[in-house]
């Protein structure tokens, strides 16, 4: 894909899209810990909140995700807990929002990585300034995440949290990383606080994806 493509594309879509690399070995062992908050009826709900021009500003897009945990799922041998997340009030004006619906996604904890069940890493708590490859996605770039050393605590409207960070970026095939960076912030059984959304091109991400509200009945 050339770099004046990449312009064009938001990171967070080319994330998304991620299918598992064929030479990624799949991790086998789950950890205990629980730090995703890996359990069957718990749900989540975030907002889209847009960045206003290029100030510090965030303006609400009145469009959510609610994110529930349904149930297993056992794929090659491992359990998997099955997240369903339904987006609402998208008027089809932003890129930024997923259509209207409901999306199934598989996930598991395996070794501090989270993990969908074509082995693609979401995230890790584990193994700071470790590099992992999240896809290959041509001949000139991969996608990599890192686990940062810092620890964040963020509010947003559900509250405020410790948080551990994820960094997303881009590799060309010259070395260089992509200006555009992405950011996941996921607080120790609580789950997703944050998420940004990014176009490859610019350092500063275009939108934000926070959490509202939890609720956890068991």
């Amino acid at each position: 894909m050339k770099s004046l493509l990449l312009s064009c594309f938001v990171f967070s879509l080319i994330f998304i899209s991620c299918n598992k690399d064929d030479n990624q070995p799949e991790e086998q062992q789950q950890t205990e810990s629980n730090f995703y908050a890996l359990t069957i009826g718990n749900s989540w709900r975030y907002e889209y909140f847009k960045r206003i021009d290029r100030t510090d500003e965030f303006e609400s897009l009145n469009a959510f995700d609610d994110v529930a945990i349904t149930g297993t799922s056992e794929i090659n041998g491992n359990t998997y807990y099955t997240f369903e997340t339904t987006t609402s009030g998208n008027d089809n004006t932003s890129i930024l929002v997923p259509e209207n619906g409901t999306v199934v996604t598989n996930l598991r904890d395996s070794l501090g990585y989270l993990i969908n069940e074509n082995g693609v890493k979401q995230f890790s708590y584990s193994n700071p300034d470790q590099e992992y490859l999240i896809r290959q996605m041509t001949n000139e770039l991969n996608i990599y995440g890192v686990l940062t050393e810092s620890d964040s605590a963020l509010e947003v409207p559900a509250g405020n949290f410790e948080c551990f960070v994820n960094e997303l970026y881009v590799r060309f095939s010259d070395g260089n990383t992509s200006p555009g960076r992405d950011f996941y912030f996921y607080s120790e059984r609580i789950g997703k606080i944050k998420s940004t959304i990014s176009w490859v091109s610019d350092s500063l991400h275009s939108a934000e994806i926070r959490l509202v509200s939890y609720s956890f009945p068991n």
